[in-house]
């Protein structure tokens, strides 16, 4: 323990942290990345829309309650990433997300275990 925090603690706000910066990042509309959206087949602005969404789950991420639900939400954002990757066949972004998910599944694992979040987990 660092800080007298779990592991799992920390990790969630590592991951908060990073959303809440790549939605920054995001929003500022790099050429890059803005040119990769419109590759992808995404509206001019859809940055933006990115952003806010990484914000929103960095946010929900780092607020104690809203902490699964952050996570069940940055696993649906990986989810679009993958379908939006392996459609437009650009694998080049596939690892990263691969490896940002398994640390999803890790810093959830490791603050609820396997059960579910909220009305999903019949327990709760």
């Amino acid at each position: 323990m660092l800080l007298n925090l779990h592991w799992a603690t920390l990790l969630t706000w590592l991951l908060g942290a990073a959303y809440v910066a790549n939605g920054i990042v995001n929003a500022s509309g790099m050429k890059e990345m803005v040119d990769n959206y419109a590759r992808w087949g995404f509206p001019r602005n859809w940055h933006l829309v990115n952003g806010a969404v990484c914000l929103g789950i960095g946010v929900l991420l780092l607020v104690p309650q809203t902490t699964p639900l952050g996570f069940l939400v940055a696993v649906l954002h990986c989810i679009a990433i993958y379908i939006t990757l392996i459609v437009n066949r650009d694998p080049g972004h596939l690892l990263p997300s691969a490896i940002l998910l398994v640390v999803l599944i890790v810093a959830y694992w490791g603050l609820f275990g396997f059960a579910l979040p909220g009305p999903f987990n019949p327990m709760s």
